[in-house]
């Protein structure tokens, strides 16, 4: 009897243990993860020159308007002040050419932009507002008239310009200097008065493969 107590006893007991194992509180805490928000970034590529500063587009940075053997000089600067990095810019040249109204100008010859040299053409990779990079070597002349012109850069394929590297601090001024002048030989009467109107077209691209 005594034995059938005690395996009661225990039984009840453990029964206990259960219970009470069963009826333990834990503490918990939660917290959340808020506001995650997923943009994309951007460029925001900025063009400057001698009179204007950081606009989308600019105008007159370079022009001519004298006699055979004149210069001209002037740099455009680029900067990126947007969230994402470029790699490289590229350029583009397009020339419109007007023959003069009267006068000898309106005598035919050869086209106004293949007669205005090009002698600095050069790059600021890395930023601190001194062209580093010599462009000039790598433009084809295609006119074969003896010199780099315009015409020329206009002409170029557009893989000739299209790996400018744009490293060193985003938001520092690259320069892109161009320097010229109207050539004192080629240049002939029948310019008188001819004109033309160059457009530079930059883009800024994000990857090398661009």
């Amino acid at each position: 009897m005594s034995r059938k107590i005690l395996i009661s006893g225990l039984s009840i007991l453990a029964t206990l243990g259960i219970v009470s194992a069963a009826t333990f509180a834990y503490f918990s805490d939660v917290g959340a993860s808020n506001d995650n928000v997923f943009a994309a970034g951007n460029f925001n590529m900025q063009l400057s020159d001698g009179d204007q500063e950081d606009s989308d587009s600019v105008s007159g940075t370079w022009g001519l308007a004298s006699a055979p053997g004149d210069t001209f000089t002037g740099d455009l600067r680029v900067t990126n002040i947007g969230s994402v990095a470029a790699d490289h810019i590229e350029l583009q040249f397009v020339n419109s050419v007007v023959d003069a109204g009267s006068g000898p100008g309106t005598v035919s010859t050869v086209p106004m932009d293949s007669v205005i040299e090009i002698t600095t053409f050069g790059w600021d990779s890395d930023g601190n507002s001194t062209p580093d990079v010599d462009l000039l070597p790598g433009v084809t002349n295609t006119n074969a008239n003896g010199i780099i012109d315009l015409d020329d850069l206009e002409n170029q394929t557009l893989d000739d310009f299209d790996s400018l590297s744009f490293s060193g601090t985003q938001t520092a001024d690259h320069v892109l200097r161009i320097a010229g002048r109207l050539h004192p030989i080629q240049a002939v009467d029948q310019h008188q008065g001819d004109q033309v109107t160059m457009t530079l077209n930059v883009a800024m691209n994000q990857n090398a493969s661009q």
